[in-house]
């Protein structure tokens, strides 16, 4: 736990939200030890950690969050109360998406490295990546169907200018 329950609870031994972070403790920000700014910063000569930073060195490689609540907390408690804090959520949820934008750039290198490989399953993955299935299903789902609406009306152009010639070889004039 990189930090004690007196600096993560109050003295009734509930978990502590706002009082936390620097940039929403109102009253008093001496017992602030995060910032909600992407790098840790100095405040009245005293070091607050970036919690954002912190999430994003351990969240990607524990999607639950719960290793990170136990070792950054030492309490899931803790981390839900921080979570459910409504000044809080914004924040979480953005980090939330980053982070799932991260684990996808990262499963996304590894499969470009498996198709560089030629190993048994590079073809797998160059079909992966040329068909974009690291989008979302929604994205996914749209750009499939873009596509093929453009495969169509090239087809539809093809078979037009077919007919269009065989009427003209037939001498059938098209208005």
């Amino acid at each position: 736990m990189m930090f004690s329950f007196s600096q993560i609870k109050n003295s009734r031994n509930k978990p502590r939200t706002k009082s936390l972070f620097y940039e929403l403790s109102y009253d008093d920000p001496s017992d602030s030890i995060f910032t909600l700014k992407e790098e840790n910063i100095t405040a009245h000569e005293r070091p607050l950690v970036s919690l954002h930073k912190l999430y994003m060195s351990l969240v990607p490689n524990d999607p639950t969050e719960y290793e990170f609540a136990m070792q950054v907390f030492g309490s899931w408690d803790c981390w839900t109360a921080i979570c459910n804090s409504p000044p809080l959520k914004p924040y979480i949820n953005k980090w939330r998406k980053e982070a799932e934008v991260k684990v996808k750039s990262q499963a996304i290198q590894s499969i470009a490295e498996e198709m560089k490989s030629g190993g048994r399953s590079s073809f797998s993955a160059a079909k992966l990546l040329l068909e974009k299935g690291w989008l979302d299903k929604d994205n996914a789902s749209k750009a499939k169907a873009k596509l093929q609406a453009k495969e169509e009306e090239e087809l539809n152009k093809e078979a037009l200018s077919l007919l269009t010639e065989d009427a003209h070889r037939l001498g059938i004039k098209i208005n």
